[in-house]
């Protein structure tokens, strides 16, 4: 176990969660990552527990974003939950750049087993570049509110849980880390060892995916094939044969890094399934197929 990560058991942290976010607001809130798919493939090993430190809650819709990271973040605030500022950030000031703000990460009261809760936003509507921010004020200081370009496809028809909270469809989120990386974002991601690139986590998150898909159903492939076309025929219908074309150059950049994604799988969202290198090269190959036929 990577020791950056904890074992996190993610029905009880959705219900925690669930608790503190106000009725009123749960329709605006999707958990998506290692939760959402701890949640989904809680089945694959007997187990809800994932490795992991955060949870990302996104907030939607995009023109809404800001001012439900307002409300639940003063909610929170006020419930006795306080801001984290990881990897050496500090406080904003208020003469700091939109994309230099720190986002709200907010631990629980009392810390509970070294986990924090993120917001996110979904994109606005007219967003075009991988990754957007937006100012917004609390009681706490000024945050910022990160939105990536691709998120309406990850919390697509996103799952109502018992807890009260939707979560995001695995199909769903894979797709969105494919389309995200047809151009790689190399950004070394510095809280992990070796610094790896961007791209590397995303896709290789979306090779592991799809390998605990085919462990849960054997009709994984049916259940994706038609998961995308939903996505496709709500949100692109006029580009389905572009945005495609677009996920498999998005898989095809992990060529030569599987056994680091691999490694990095891991440590988070394999870590509990003891995945071999051999198997997670073979899902890699497969979901190369399952794009091929779509």
């Amino acid at each position: 176990m990577n020791r950056l990560h904890l074992e996190l058991d993610a029905s009880a942290l959705l219900e925690r969660v669930a608790a503190n976010v106000p009725e009123s607001l749960r329709n605006n809130a999707v958990v998506i990552g290692s939760i959402a798919t701890a949640w989904a493939f809680r089945e694959v090993s007997g187990t809800n527990t994932v490795a992991t430190k955060d949870i990302d809650l996104l907030l939607r819709p995009g023109i809404d974003a800001v001012s439900t990271a307002i409300t639940l973040g003063q909610v929170l605030l006020e419930e006795g939950w306080q801001p984290r500022f990881p990897q050496g950030r500090e406080r904003a000031t208020a003469d700091m750049a939109d994309d230099e703000l720190p986002a709200l990460r907010l631990t629980p009261p009392g810390g509970e087993d070294g986990w924090f809760l993120e917001l996110l936003a979904a994109p606005p509507f007219e967003q075009k570049e991988r990754k957007h921010w937006q100012r917004f004020v609390t009681s706490a200081g000024i945050f910022g509110l990160p939105s990536f370009r691709y998120m309406p496809v990850a919390v697509f028809d996103a799952e109502q849980t018992v807890h009260g909270l939707r979560v995001a469809k695995p199909a769903c989120m894979a797709l969105a880390h494919l389309l995200e990386h047809a151009e790689p974002n190399r950004t070394p991601i510095s809280g992990l060892p070796g610094n790896p690139p961007r791209f590397v986590k995303d896709i290789g998150r979306a090779v592991a995916l799809w390998w605990l898909a085919g462990q849960a159903s054997v009709t994984a492939a049916g259940d994706w094939r038609a998961a995308w076309g939903a996505v496709m025929d709500a949100l692109y219908p006029n580009h389905r044969a572009e945005m495609l074309s677009a996920a498999r150059t998005g898989l095809h950049s992990l060529e030569g890094h599987v056994r680091d994604a691999h490694q990095l799988a891991m440590t988070s969202v394999l870590a509990s399934h003891g995945t071999t290198l051999g198997a997670f090269q073979r899902a890699y190959a497969g979901l190369f197929r399952l794009l091929e036929h779509d």
